[in-house]
């Protein structure tokens, strides 16, 4: 009766051996094995290999992770590639606001009949994006055409040099240079750790306000800024901007003609940069329009014409010069436009109806230099007549 008990224990111990799931071994992955926190279905394929592991009949996976089984083959119909001959499972897996860090997908073989039942375990990492909690940008006091800047945050390691940028101009922060258009020439990584990325920004003129989107990639894939977790790069906004923003003559037009007849007046506008302000001594946004800069300097154009004798005010008086032998005119609060009205008093020599080349030269900021953006120089026409 003994003999009989400790057999059917025996037997009892066997079948439940039998039942319970035993490791099966993954030799291989291939596809992707790194995933973003959330990426909506269709998701990616993944296929793994291993010894009968085509017989799998269901698969588990932690939260936010999504899996399902595409297609199986056997080692005979797994017959090409590094892993020929071996069962194959080929499996789609996305992510749905998963938590960061390595999640462990089984695939099991139930047990058939009471016998067999095996358990396929790997691991694939999730990653959370870069994300940028501050920026540290300087304010230099002039114009710039190079600035460093500094971007702090998580998952910032591994950027790869050099890095990708952009003029960004919108109605909120328009492009501010010292005249004319800019764009970046070159985004140089000067280093790059898990928690921040130091920058320097190189621009093709000098900028005194500009928007600039930054775009960072990584060499390696399985890292936040790598393609697999930011497929086109993580790209970040910033603002660069000088803190003593400057106004200057942006051009110089002729609203009667640029051609004026001896003994005649005419007008030239010496146009600025930015609506002069009494108030604000800052850059700023104005009914969606460039704002406006205070401050004399930026009021005050210097002009000379040459040559100086041809000219008279429209009275026939002569222009009143400072102590240089500089005209001084002045912007009106609210606007950017300077009218010079004037006479011509010499048509520099020809015969009636011939014409000879003046110019008018103006200077702002400094007026002891020949070199834009201070000096700027317009040439137009005087004509001689009986």
């Amino acid at each position: 009766m003994r003999t009989a008990m400790r057999w059917f224990v025996l037997g009892v111990l066997f079948a439940s051996m039998a039942q319970a799931a035993l490791a099966g071994t993954v030799i291989g992955k291939v596809g992707r094995t790194c995933f973003p926190t959330t990426y909506s279905p269709p998701g990616f394929n993944l296929d793994v290999y291993g010894n009968w592991i085509e017989n799998i009949d269901r698969v588990t996976a932690p939260a936010g992770v999504t899996v399902s089984i595409v297609s199986k083959k056997n080692g005979a119909q797994n017959n090409t590639g590094s892993f020929a001959g071996k069962g194959n499972v080929t499996l789609r897996i996305g992510t749905n606001n998963a938590t960061p860090g390595e999640k462990t997908i089984n695939l099991i073989n139930d047990p058939d009949l009471g016998l067999g039942g095996e358990t396929f375990s790997f691991t694939i990492t999730v990653l959370a994006s870069p994300t940028v909690t501050s920026v540290n940008v300087p304010t230099p006091a002039e114009p710039f055409n190079e600035i460093v800047v500094t971007l702090t945050g998580t998952g910032l390691q591994g950027a790869a040099d050099p890095a990708a940028g952009t003029i960004v101009v919108d109605n909120l922060v328009p492009l501010i240079t010292l005249g004319g258009n800019a764009s970046v020439t070159s985004v140089r990584v000067l280093s790059s750790s898990a928690t921040s990325i130091q920058a320097k920004i190189f621009f093709s003129a000098m900028v005194q306000d500009a928007n600039v989107a930054l775009t960072f990639k990584s060499n390696t894939t399985c890292s936040p800024l790598g393609k697999d977790i930011s497929p086109s790069g993580f790209t970040k906004k910033l603002r660069t901007k000088c803190t003593n923003v400057k106004n200057y003559v942006k051009s110089i037009t002729f609203p009667t003609g640029s051609t004026i007849d001896k003994n005649s007046t005419g007008t030239i506008n010496v146009n600025l940069l930015f609506r002069v302000s009494s108030t604000s001594l800052t850059t700023g946004i104005t009914g969606g329009k460039k704002g406006s800069v205070s401050g004399i300097n930026n009021a005050r154009v210097f002009v000379k014409f040459v040559p100086d004798n041809a000219f008279r005010k429209p009275d026939g008086t002569p222009f009143p010069k400072d102590s240089e032998g500089f005209i001084v005119v002045t912007a009106s609060a609210g606007d950017d436009v300077v009218p010079i009205a004037l006479k011509v008093v010499d048509c520099l020599g020809g015969q009636p109806g011939s014409t000879n080349s003046v110019s008018i030269q103006t200077w702002m900021q400094n007026k002891h230099t020949n070199l834009p953006p201070e000096f700027i120089q317009q040439t137009f026409l005087v004509r001689c007549t009986l």
